[in-house]
């Protein structure tokens, strides 16, 4: 079996969400670019990064959002969000962010609230035993449906921010 990259990263693409707390952005203010690749592992061993179509159960997808800020003026308050599709499973620890900020993932935490919560890392949740009685565990990886990043600073004229995130095809 084997899944063609370009529905996946249509589906991520479509729900990419970019948010500016308490303002507004035109499309020119802040440019954004999508981009994947596959990991691979070249004869040595080492791990590269290879342009493919297709991709197959196992494998993991590479995904990198970057926004540059094409105003005169800082921009503060950014929230970087990107769903983790259907057939894939995130890999926590690959994420990262070339600027201060704190990830967080989207899952249902609480059993007692209806729809998904955002937290931070390490995420827990919280589950009914047999009798009923709730208990906290750690959240299964295969449980998150998105992924942000909440900017710690201002994103400066001019300057970029790119965060990136990997999923295994499951």
């Amino acid at each position: 079996m084997s899944i063609i990259t370009n529905s996946v990263s249509r589906s991520v693409l479509a729900g990419l969400t970019l948010c500016i707390a308490g303002a507004s952005v035109s499309a020119e203010a802040l440019e954004s670019n999508f981009s994947y690749m596959i990991v691979e592992a070249d004869a040595a061993g080492n791990e590269q990064l290879v342009a493919r179509e297709s991709v197959k159960p196992g494998e993991v997808i590479h995904y990198q959002l970057s926004h540059v800020n094409k105003t005169e003026d800082n921009m503060s308050g950014l929230v970087i969000a990107a769903p983790v599709p259907e057939g894939v499973t995130i890999t926590l620890g690959a994420q990262s962010s070339s600027v201060p900020a704190v990830f967080e993932v989207q899952a249902e935490l609480d059993p007692e609230n209806e729809g998904l919560e955002w937290s931070s890392l390490p995420a827990m949740r919280l589950v009914a035993d047999e009798s009923g009685t709730l208990r906290q565990e750690p959240l299964p990886e295969g449980d998150i449906v998105a992924v942000r990043w909440n900017l710690s600073e201002p994103l400066e004229a001019g300057k970029a921010a790119l965060n990136v995130y990997r999923v295994r095809v499951n």
